[in-house]
């Protein structure tokens, strides 16, 4: 899809919309089931259609079909989170050809929704798919045109070099899905990010090193390029745990005007430090990272765990203020996504 036929579609939906507004607004309600109707059989992934179906087949005494209406618009909701998720995962483990696969999908069914277009857009560059990949982002700017994501690519598309290549090699994290292993894995949020970075170069999956320092630890991004540093709590413990023979590996789980995020991974414990984790947690809790953590802003939403006090090396798992380095399975795919019934 390009821009031009985005914006058409945008522009019929927004008027059928109004439409069915003023109709409801008026008692004319089998008028408004009409417009609805026609809505959901051009756009089979409109929601919003759906929900308005359901209202006016409610004030013209049609429950069951409201009911299958309303249901299928939960259908609808559910199907797009669920392959969110899996768009995501897709660019964390630099697998771009399903990452374009499952964004384009997405785009197919749901076209008025921004986020696939900027994912699709990252997807596309790079496979060095440039051409494709500054259309996905200007159909992001038919839906956003203020978008600082989708600009800030298409500016640096036009002056793509040979280091697009060499970054999606480096930054690969080898097929590695971030498996949840209690107290080793975490996800923090960076602090300190200068003011003159763009960190629409980052990618979420590549790689970041992580460097001691006097006050605290330092991010780097492939190139050596300092991108932030970890909150001085978490900091100041991985520092002793890093002093005391621990070796630690770092990703990007997010990059964009909201933040950057990593995820750390504990690669080596040090036998003097082998009742010491990295991470405190509950065993019993399964964290819930934010789909915004984990890639290009997407419109789930969630409620990044908070960590504890990390200067206190004495935590016990059952301390109930601690953070649950639990990774949600966001490989599975698993949703069982059956679709209702829906009126003729």
């Amino acid at each position: 899809m390009n821009a031009k036929e985005l914006s058409s579609i945008l522009s019929l939906r927004k008027e059928k919309s109004k439409e069915s507004d003023q109709l409801m607004h008026y008692g004319l309600f089998q008028e408004a089931v009409d417009v609805n109707l026609t809505m959901v059989e051009i756009n089979h992934g409109d929601q919003k259609a759906y929900n308005r179906l359901g209202d006016a087949l409610l004030k013209i005494g049609k429950s069951a079909e409201a009911h299958d209406a309303y249901q299928f618009a939960i259908f609808l909701e559910k199907t797009r989170k669920a392959n969110t998720k899996i768009a995501v995962d897709s660019a964390m483990r630099s697998d771009w050809n399903k990452a374009i696969q499952i964004n384009s999908d997405i785009i197919d069914r749901f076209p008025w929704d921004l986020e696939p277009y900027n994912r699709l857009g990252k997807a596309l560059s790079e496979k060095i798919q440039n051409k494709k990949a500054i259309q996905a982002f200007q159909c992001a700017l038919v839906i956003s045109p203020n978008s600082p994501i989708a600009k800030k690519n298409i500016n640096r598309l036009g002056k793509t070099s040979g280091l697009k290549a060499s970054r999606a090699v480096s930054g690969t994290t080898s097929g590695r899905s971030f498996i949840e292993e209690t107290g080793r894995t975490g996800v923090t949020k960076l602090v300190n990010i200068p003011r003159s970075f763009d960190v629409t170069d980052l990618i979420a999956g590549h790689t970041v090193d992580l460097i001691s320092a006097d006050r605290g630890m330092r991010i780097l991004d492939i190139k050596g390029i300092e991108i932030g540093s970890i909150e001085p709590k978490l900091a100041l413990r991985l520092k002793k745990l890093v002093d005391g023979g621990n070796t630690y590996s770092a990703n990007i789980t997010s990059a964009s005007e909201d933040g950057v995020t990593i995820i750390i991974r504990e690669t080596y414990r040090h036998p003097s430090q082998s009742n010491k984790s990295s991470f405190p947690a509950k065993s019993s809790v399964l964290a819930d990272i934010p789909m915004a953590a984990l890639g290009y802003g997407l419109n789930d939403a969630g409620k990044l765990a908070d960590f504890k006090d990390w200067s206190d090396d004495d935590t016990e798992s059952g301390d109930d203020e601690v953070f649950s380095p639990r990774i949600p399975k966001i490989l599975s795919g698993d949703s069982s996504l059956d679709g209702q019934g829906i009126v003729d």
